[in-house]
C-alpha cells in the first residue's frame, strides 16, 4: 500500500514503529489545563511524562478541543506532496465532538483545490474510541497489504467499525464520570460512581457503535482488568473478525504487561495467531479515563458481557 495513507486524530494511539511503517499519521488536538492550552505532540514518550506531571488529575480543570479543518487540510496536503493518490482518514466517532465534521470541511476544501490531479480522499468515521480507532486503523492497513481493493476496503471497514468493542477501565472512576459529563457523553450511566468509587468499585465502560455503557462492575483495579483481559480471551475462542487486538495504557507499556491477566491473553493470542498492538494511551485517553486507565479493543460480534 505505498500510495495509500491512513490520517488519525490524536485521540488514537498506536505504536510509533506501526505508524512509521504503514504512513500512519495524526492530526493533533489541542488539550488546556487550567486555562493554559497545549497542543498535542503526538509523541508517545511526551504522553507519558504528561501523565506522570499530575496535571490531569481531578483537582485541575482539563478537557480538549477537536483538530481544526485547517489541521486536517494541512495533514492531507502533505500526504498529497509526498505523493500519495489514496488518504483514508479516520475520525473519533462523530458524537465525540467536531473531530469528523472538520475533516470532511478539509476534505471538501482539498477536492476543489485538485484540478486535474487523480486523488482519492475519503473520511471514516470509527463509530468508537481510543484502542478502537487503533484496532480500525491497523486493520485497514492489513487488508490493504493483502492486496484487497481500496473501495472494498473502505466498504468492509464502515461495516467492521460497527463491530468494534472498545472496553475501558477507568483508574479513577470519579475522574472519568466528570470529564464524560464534560464533554456531555450521557451513554455511559455511571449513577452509583460516587458510591462504587468509595467502595474501590471499578466499572468496565464498552462503547461501540457510538455509544458506551457500563457493562460490569468489579472491586478493585487490577480484577476488573483482570476480567476485561478474560473476556478478550473468550471472544478470541468465539472468534474475531480481524486477527487483531489493540490495547492502550494511560502509562508506560511494560507496567500495562505486567497487570494480572496479560500474560495469559498474550499466550493465547499467539495460539490462536492473534496479534496483541499495546500502546501507550493518547493525551485524551489520559484525561478523559484517567491517567493509569486501560483501554482494549476487539472486532466481534454482538455479545454479553461474560465476567
Amino acid at each position: 500500500m505505498p500510495k495509500t495513507a491512513i490520517i488519525l486524530d490524536s485521540a488514537c494511539s498506536l505504536p510509533n514503529e506501526v505508524c512509521a511503517r504503514y504512513g500512519i499519521s495524526f492530526v493533533p488536538l489541542t488539550y488546556t489545563v487550567n486555562r493554559v492550552e497545549y497542543t498535542d505532540p503526538c509523541d508517545q514518550s511526551q504522553a507519558l511524562l504528561a501523565f506522570a506531571t499530575g496535571q490531569f488529575d481531578r483537582k485541575n480543570t482539563v478537557f480538549t478541543s477537536a483538530p481544526s479543518s485547517d489541521d486536517f487540510e494541512k495533514a492531507i496536503q502533505r500526504k498529497l506532496n509526498a505523493g500519495y493518490d489514496t488518504i483514508i482518514v479516520q475520525t473519533v466517532n462523530r458524537t465525540q465532538g467536531e473531530t469528523y465534521l472538520n475533516a470532511n470541511t478539509a476534505v471538501t476544501r482539498i477536492q476543489k483545490q485538485l484540478g486535474d490531479r487523480k486523488a482519492v480522499i475519503r473520511v471514516m468515521d470509527s463509530r468508537t474510541v481510543f484502542a478502537g480507532q487503533g484496532l480500525l486503523a491497523v486493520e485497514t492497513v492489513r487488508r490493504l497489504l493483502k492486496g484487497d481493493n481500496e473501495d472494498d476496503v473502505r466498504r468492509k471497514m464502515n461495516k467492521l467499525s460497527s463491530l468494534i468493542h472498545t472496553f475501558i477501565v477507568p483508574r479513577s472512576p470519579l475522574t472519568a464520570l466528570e470529564r464524560s459529563r464534560e464533554r456531555n457523553e450521557k451513554n455511559v450511566g455511571w449513577t452509583q460512581a460516587l458510591v462504587a468509587s468509595t467502595l474501590g468499585i471499578h466499572p468496565v465502560i464498552c462503547n461501540t457503535n457510538d455509544s458506551s455503557a457500563a457493562v460490569g462492575r468489579v472491586w478493585g483495579f487490577e480484577k476488573a482488568v483482570s476480567a476485561v483481559f478474560a473476556h478478550a480471551c473468550d471472544r478470541i475462542e468465539a472468534g474475531l473478525y480481524s486477527p487483531i487486538i489493540t490495547l492502550t495504557y494511560a502509562g508506560a507499556v511494560e507496567e500495562l504487561r505486567t497487570l494480572p491477566g496479560y500474560a495469559s491473553l498474550s499466550q493465547l493470542a499467539k495460539q490462536k495467531k492473534v496479534k496483541l498492538i499495546p500502546a501507550v494511551a493518547s493525551m485524551a485517553a489520559g484525561i478523559y479515563t484517567s491517567v493509569g486507565s486501560l483501554s482494549l479493543a476487539v472486532a466481534t460480534a454482538p455479545h454479553n458481557w461474560s465476567r
